[in-house]
């Protein structure tokens, strides 16, 4: 293990302990918004390796929520949010064959919607419920961008 990666786990284990469950999904979406808006960047910038940089790491965050979903725990929430992932991941992955800081935007502000549900479930102010609202709003977004183009956001 290099001493960068130990860090990180380390740090990783120490938030699991300290930080709530909902907390950290507020946080992991942060950590999207904020590689999309360095993705943004780089694409008005021509930067090609760094938007592929920084989409790379949105699109693992994104992996990495999707691959910890419980469906015996979260059953219908759990599959509701399997499906969002999915569509934003497959609209991450359009941006770098089409950088289009518009798309860009737009999936940023679905993901920031998601993340408000999210900060309301963990501040008390909202149930489950929300979130189902919130990924069944985007997911029917999505059905309905589909019908007009491919991977169109």
């Amino acid at each position: 293990m290099t001493n960068s990666y130990q860090h990180s786990h380390k740090a990783y284990v120490a938030a699991m302990r300290t930080v709530a469950g909902t907390r950290q999904i507020v946080m992991l979406y942060d950590g999207i918004l904020r590689q999309l808006q360095l993705a943004r960047e780089a694409m008005t910038s021509g930067h090609i390796e760094e938007r592929y940089l920084r989409l790379s790491r949105a699109s693992a965050i994104i992996f990495g929520l999707q691959s910890s979903l419980d469906y015996e725990k979260g059953g219908k929430v759990a599959a509701i949010l399997y499906q969002f992932y999915a569509a934003v991941d497959l609209r991450i992955f359009s941006l770098h064959r089409t950088p289009s800081p518009e798309v860009c935007d737009a999936v940023s502000a679905d993901i920031r919607q998601m993340r408000d549900a999210w900060d309301a479930i963990d501040r008390g102010e909202a149930d489950e419920q929300k979130i189902v609202a919130s990924a069944n709003a985007q997911n029917d977004k999505q059905l309905k961008n589909k019908e007009g183009s491919d991977f169109s956001a």
